[in-house]
């Protein structure tokens, strides 16, 4: 499609805005073709789910939805959706290595440890953590916050503290 006009605004047929079409086969049939593999392959990790119906719920809960008792069928029903409109996402909750780190932080927003204030993620009073929850998995991975990560265990998991012998007073003879 040519637009015939010049800078003046005056129609000129040897100036103007031309739309291109360049076809390149196979290329729009490959881009097909790897993304239905990407979604086969996150619906292999999900029907092959080595902890079974309870990693299919785990998985489930890293993706925001609470499905705990919800039938196995459904779990998967839900997980299976989400792989094909999202295969990248599948792939990463069952191949990642932040697995840990993931179920921290929903448990650590389901006992209110971490609340969202303003659409940003807090961890006590005046510690910003992040805006989504892959700034905040990025920011509780670096070295320079381990100790922010072991108060939030600490507080999202209170039973696993361990109980430190309390040092026993010098008696005199």
């Amino acid at each position: 499609m040519i637009d015939g006009e010049n800078a003046e605004g005056k129609t000129n047929a040897r100036y103007g805005i031309a739309e291109l079409y360049v076809e390149a086969p196979g290329v729009e049939v490959a881009k097909r073709v790897s993304k239905t593999k990407t979604v086969f392959d996150a619906q292999s990790y999900i029907f092959n789910d080595e902890k079974g119906a309870e990693g299919r719920v785990m998985k489930a809960r890293l993706l925001g939805k609470n499905m705990r008792n919800i039938p196995d069928s459904e779990v998967t029903e839900y997980l299976l959706g989400v792989a094909k409109d999202n295969p990248k996402k599948i792939i990463d909750i069952y191949t990642g290595t932040d697995m840990s780190i993931r179920l921290l932080l929903v448990e650590a927003i389901e006992k209110k440890v971490i609340y969202i204030k303003n659409k940003v993620y807090m961890y006590g009073d005046d510690i910003v953590l992040g805006i989504s929850d892959d700034s905040v998995i990025a920011f509780l991975k670096q070295p320079q916050n381990q100790k922010i990560l072991e108060l939030i265990k600490r507080d999202t998991y209170p039973e696993m503290e361990s109980k430190r012998p309390k040092k026993s007073d010098k008696t005199e003879n």
